[in-house]
């Protein structure tokens, strides 16, 4: 079966129609024309295969990475930047009109990253044993298939080295893939100024203190973590909390000149000089004000970077490791006037505006977006200004038709911080009244 593809849809797939019927099959871009197989049939939509694409669009391009297909992970891949850059948009601003009724001019061009390729500072990869030894990779879109990934073109050169160093190391010592009692299950690798921290997801298992020596005598390693996961069928890669093994607490980080503290659980953006650029956005729309609120604070970057925008800045973090991280960067930098709260998102804003006036309020939610408990204390707090950033347009677009009767919407401004994905963070701006 051949059709024409229109749109794109918010996993970077390709959406064409039959009898009015939309069909979502991944790798075709809109514009395209392919020869189908239809996979999946519902009552409202259908799911298809390609077998060729026999009209290509003209802002195809060949994908820098050979897994790209595989992976799944970077679909924009075979999408010229600027094409990536307007379809990005056009995902934004439908999610915010479908669900929040937020017209489409309110939203700005996206802000383009720095960097196309090397940008990612962190991975999070499974391991399996191929060949005899242990490699990291990933599993093919859709199913259970593990494929070794040898190079990653989004992530950090410096990254990819320390990690095919790492597994040298690792086989080096007979060390065993995860057998559902022992092994290696996933290794999570963050690199920032060439400095590297690295965590080993393992079973219960004593890692010997020979091969502690040996990975930590990669050049640029910083940290060595183990981290015991031993839960079945879990989401999670991070298990037990990590245990130091050798080698600093924390990755330093500077963003906007402000040195931050990264224990391997805190979350931090993984586009460092995007998220710079993001993160003095969003403070550049803090007014000067008495009190400053950050939920889902993380390590604290941005509010210790608008310190000088308020008399008090309080920021809600539920991680502990993150909101240590954030109290040691206070001191360090000499921020007085920013106190860190280990607490959920609504009872932290609560707990900040028992005595005081919240002026500004700023959230970075994960990408659940704000859940219904913050959203009626946003509403009971009543701060005279929000800032929203975030990195899904659907729950981004829920929360704001919540809050739409007290709050109208200033402007929202995209910034491509995942090139060669469909994902897009944003900074929305909200009024009262």
């Amino acid at each position: 079966m051949k059709i024409k593809f229109a749109k794109m849809g918010i996993n970077g797939e390709g959406i064409g129609y039959i009898s009015r019927k939309p069909v979502f099959c991944q790798g075709v871009l809109p514009g395209e024309t392919a020869e189908i197989r239809i996979t999946e049939k519902k009552e409202k939509y259908c799911r298809a295969e390609v077998i060729e694409i026999t009209e290509p669009a003209k802002m195809r391009r060949r994908p820098v990475c050979r897994h790209q297909n595989e992976c799944g992970s970077c679909p924009l891949m075979v999408m010229d930047y600027p094409w990536q850059l307007k379809y990005k948009k056009e995902l934004l601003e439908e999610a915010l009109y479908k669900y929040g009724n937020v017209k489409r001019h309110f939203v700005r061009d996206v802000k383009a990253s720095p960097d196309l390729f090397g940008w990612r500072n962190q991975c999070k990869f499974p391991v399996q044993e191929s060949g005899g030894e242990l490699t990291s990779g990933m599993y093919v879109r859709d199913t259970n298939h593990y494929r070794p990934i040898e190079r990653c073109p989004v992530q950090d050169d410096t990254l990819e080295e320390v990690r095919h160093e790492v597994f040298r190391i690792l086989n080096k010592h007979s060390y065993r893939a995860w057998n559902g009692k022992n092994g290696l299950r996933q290794i999570v690798l963050r690199c920032i100024d060439n400095k590297v921290q690295c965590t080993l997801i393992t079973g219960k298992e004593k890692i010997k203190d020979n091969l502690i020596r040996d990975l930590m005598k990669i050049r640029e390693m910083q940290g060595l973590f183990q981290s015991v996961n031993t839960e079945k069928n879990t989401v999670n890669v991070f298990g037990q909390r990590p245990v130091k093994l050798a080698g600093e607490d924390t990755l330093p980080v500077t963003v906007c000149g402000i040195r931050l503290e990264l224990s391997p659980e805190s979350f931090f953006q993984m586009n460092l000089k995007q998220a710079e650029l993001l993160y003095q956005t969003a403070v550049s729309k803090i007014d000067p004000c008495d009190v400053l609120v950050e939920a889902y604070a993380g390590i604290g970057a941005m509010s210790l970077m608008a310190s000088q925008k308020a008399k008090t800045v309080i920021g809600i973090e539920s991680v502990k490791d993150a909101v240590e991280n954030a109290k040691q960067s206070a001191e360090r930098n000499g921020i007085t006037n920013a106190e860190f709260i280990c607490a959920d998102a609504a009872d932290g804003l609560y707990m900040a505006a028992r005595t005081r006036h919240v002026n500004t309020l700023l959230v970075d939610p994960p990408r659940s977006g704000m859940d219904q408990k913050m959203i009626e204390a946003v509403l009971k707090v009543m701060p005279d200004k929000i800032i929203y950033v975030s990195c899904n347009p659907a729950t981004l677009a829920k929360n704001l038709k919540d809050l739409k009767h007290d709050y109208h919407v200033v402007t929202v401004i995209p910034f491509d911080m995942f090139p060669h994905t469909p994902h897009i963070e944003s900074v929305t701006v909200l009024e009262k009244g």
